[in-house]
């Protein structure tokens, strides 16, 4: 039997993403047995960063997200839903949208769309980069078990993917296989914004 349920939202109603994220984390690990350590061990991060995601305070990568609910045996939509499961979404331009309340530390911040289709191989994201005032020449040395796909809306963005570099513009488009480190950040004084599709690899 489980040891403990997220079936009662009443307590976090009202909170933001990194604490709802942080809550499912950790009921999912206890109902799992797991132990931190562990946990942080599979997903390959550090304990101290698997502490901060329970207790809500840091917002990671979607690649970081990707690794501890590919741990957890979860899709990544499971890991990112707010509310309830439906058979049906509709999200309106103007519609408020799941967002972390931080800044990622690599310059960039999403937004999850359609967060509460349940149970989804691939899962969507609207991806704000800002302009870093002294940007690193090299990736950000993303990776994950899985694939992405990301198209360019507004900006220009500068794209790492293994030894290369791509400079992409409003309308260009990318395939990626995530296992390979990878990464982007905005080109220039302006930030640039991108909707990018994750497909993570089942366990």
């Amino acid at each position: 039997m489980p040891i403990f349920q997220d079936n009662n939202t009443d307590d976090i109603e009202g909170k933001n993403m990194e604490f709802i994220i942080g809550r499912r984390v950790r009921n999912l690990r206890l109902n799992a047995r797991m132990t931190l350590e562990t946990l942080a061990y599979e997903a390959g991060i550090s304990k101290a960063l698997a502490s901060k995601i329970e207790n809500g305070k840091v917002t990671s990568s979607i690649s970081t997200y990707i690794k501890v609910a590919r741990t957890l045996g979860i899709p990544l939509s499971e890991l990112l839903k707010e509310g309830e499961d439906v058979h049906f979404v509709l999200v309106r331009k103007d519609e408020k949208k799941p967002a972390p309340h931080r800044k990622t530390p690599h310059g960039y911040h999403f937004e999850s769309l359609g967060s509460n289709w349940p149970n989804k191989a691939w899962s969507p994201f609207l991806l704000t980069y800002e302009p870093l005032p002294n940007p690193p020449r090299t990736s950000p040395g993303f990776n994950y078990e899985g694939e992405e796909f990301l198209y360019i809306l507004q900006g220009r963005l500068e794209f790492f993917c293994g030894e290369n570099r791509y400079e992409l513009e409003p309308g260009d488009c990318l395939f990626v296989d995530a296992t390979i480190s990878h990464g982007g950040r905005a080109l220039g004084p302006d930030k640039c914004i991108a909707l990018m599709i994750a497909i993570p690899r089942n366990p």
